[in-house]
């Protein structure tokens, strides 16, 4: 199955039919084929094509999201949802418990219209009985599959603020990125919604659902009798000495619930270590995690280009609650990263970056809710496609190239200047002295 043409030999490490054989059992994820695989810049892609999905549901509609806001948009969706349900579909979603109650007649209103509401998570549990479980079971994955055949994952929520996508900057938007799966990769999306959805809820449901993917988990590919060559065409002028199409691999990752094991932190820190010529990530804050840091820290050591992308101060206050001291504590880990030859640029766009993008090599790109945080790393609930498709990842470049064009670099020297100011913004409660990493 994976035995290649000697032409491979001289393949990217990354593409390396081996190592992806690796990856299916690091990441308890698989090789998977995607009819179609399409880059959602922002919400006016992206929504778009959620609309049309929902329109034109038959069978089940899932989907998790962190919370639905209460707007125009998810008027709409409350609406649609109530009507594709009475037409007979199976409608179900997950949401994370705690933010719930900024929208309790959204979700009451789906109750009782017979829509499965699931809530990850309680306010009384997380914030009375353990707060410290805000950070330890917090969901964060976004994702939607509609009939088994199509599947969006991606970094954002239900809002008017995401459809929008900074188009309208008169008006509070995120610029968020989605990606669109179909086939049999939105299979495996969709009987991973399953077994999440039946975990607590029914032991036999369970274990269907959790055959189904260990079933599809075991081959080298999906669906079985897959050939990684068939997708696989050599090219010397290509990124990585061939061009691929249509591979792709769902991750997901729930370490509250599997014993800690995180998945996509796996996958990132795989990608990174491969990486030889650049990586790209950009990320609504970043303060890694030591083994996020490490791994990056290494890769510049031997030369790779790395560019980590965030929010400048401008678009961080553009965030209605707690933007300016999330930004002042992301820049208090610049000194160290930048010191070991990471590159860092802050967005200036039209709205707050919230897209997680990333790409390495021009072999693999990543698009999904995992950001470059430590609460990534370990505690949050993660989902993200992982696209080898060499169309695909040239769109994830042209998008690239439009933030980075709305980006200034920063540097060790702006630093201490920048943080003069910072330091006497005291009434968003920030201690004037400087902290100790930027002295």
């Amino acid at each position: 199955m994976w035995f290649l043409a000697s032409f491979l030999i001289g393949l990217h490490p990354i593409l390396d039919p081996s190592f992806q054989a690796e990856l299916n059992s690091s990441t308890k994820s698989v090789l998977a084929v995607s009819d179609t695989t399409k880059l959602l810049v922002d919400g006016r892609e992206s929504y778009p094509e959620r609309w049309r999905m929902l329109e034109g549901a038959k069978k089940t509609i899932y989907f998790s999201t962190m919370y639905v806001y209460n707007d125009p948009t998810t008027k709409r969706l409350g609406d649609l949802l109530i009507r594709k349900k009475d037409e007979g579909v199976d409608v179900r979603m997950i949401v994370y418990g705690p933010y719930s109650f900024g929208n309790k007649p959204f979700y009451m209103k789906m109750r009782r219209h017979g829509i499965g509401v699931q809530m990850y998570g309680t306010v009384r549990e997380v914030l009375l009985w353990n707060p410290l479980r805000f950070w330890r079971r917090h969901l964060h994955d976004k994702y939607l599959v509609v009939d088994g055949k199509e599947a969006i994952v991606g970094g954002m929520n239900w809002s008017a603020r995401y459809e929008r996508g900074g188009v309208d900057a008169t008006k509070p938007a995120w610029r968020d990125t989605d990606i669109l799966v179909t086939g049999p990769q939105a299979e495996i999306v969709h009987w991973e919604f399953l077994k999440r959805w039946y975990r607590d809820e029914d032991e036999k449901e369970y274990a269907s659902a959790s055959a189904a993917l260990e079933a599809a988990y075991s081959k080298p590919m999906y669906p079985g009798g897959a050939s990684y060559g068939d997708y696989v065409t050599p090219c010397d002028g290509a990124p990585g000495g061939c061009v691929v199409s249509k591979l792709s691999r769902f991750l997901y990752q729930q370490p509250f619930e599997d014993d800690g094991e995180t998945r996509l932190t796996t996958f990132y820190k795989e990608m990174i270590d491969r990486a030889q010529s650049h990586i790209y990530w950009q990320s609504i804050s970043i303060r890694p995690a030591p083994i996020q840091k490490e791994a990056l820290f290494q890769a510049a050591a031997r030369g790779v280009d790395v560019r980590l992308m965030t929010n400048s101060e401008r678009n961080m206050t553009m965030i209605p609650i707690g933007g300016l001291p999330v930004y002042i504590l992301t820049r208090a880990d610049y000194k160290e990263l930048l010191e070991q030859g990471v590159r860092i640029f802050e967005y200036s766009g039209d709205a707050p970056m919230h897209a997680k993008g990333f790409v390495v090599d021009g072999v693999v790109a990543v698009i999904g809710s995992y950001n470059a945080t430590f609460t990534a790393e370990k505690f949050y609930t993660e989902a993200a496609v992982a696209t080898y498709d060499g169309e695909v990842i040239a769109d994830v470049y042209r998008m690239f190239d439009e933030d980075f064009a709305h980006c200034k670099e920063v540097t060790l020297a702006d630093l201490e200047k920048s943080w003069k100011r910072l330091r006497h913004l005291s009434r968003w409660g920030v201690d004037k002295e400087m902290p100790r990493e930027l002295k």
